[in-house]
């Protein structure tokens, strides 16, 4: 199964890196989602800003809500292409402690979005139901561990 296979593509939003936080948090919370790529004027993915980010680096220091997100954002972004194998994407997840990654074309534009529950939805196995406990311990545990 591939990155193409498993990704959402419809309703996924983005953001402009000019956008503030004030919006990207409420776009967060008009579609219960806990990420936002953030793409660069000709729609290719610039960063990704997550629900944690807003939290930790906007809020807990005390940041405006109108500070533009290129502030806080991750970047660059970790992804994957559409041909990406199950693996590829477990293996990335792990790897940097992310729970979900875009998708994007071979210019960096972005296709859709994959999480570990899309992950979840496709197991066929065992074998594939193990990996994913493995990835979820992984991206489960602080950081500073």
């Amino acid at each position: 199964m591939k990155a193409r296979d498993l990704m959402i593509s419809h309703e996924v939003w983005a953001c402009a890196e000019t956008a503030d936080a004030r919006s990207v948090a409420k776009l967060m919370a008009d579609h219960d989602i806990g990420s936002i790529p953030v793409l660069d004027p000709n729609g290719r993915l610039e960063g990704i800003v997550t629900d944690r980010d807003l939290c930790i680096k906007v809020i807990a220091q005390g940041y405006s809500f109108e500070t533009p997100i290129r502030e806080f954002m991750s970047s660059p972004a970790h992804f994957v292409h559409p041909e990406a194998t199950v693996q590829e994407i477990e293996s990335l997840m792990r790897r940097y402690k992310v729970r979900r990654l875009p998708v994007v074309d071979d210019k960096q534009r972005l296709q859709g979005f994959i999480s570990l529950s899309d992950l979840a939805r496709h197991c066929e196995s065992y074998e594939d139901e193990h990996d994913l406990v493995e990835v979820i311990e992984t991206v489960s545990t602080p950081r500073y561990e």
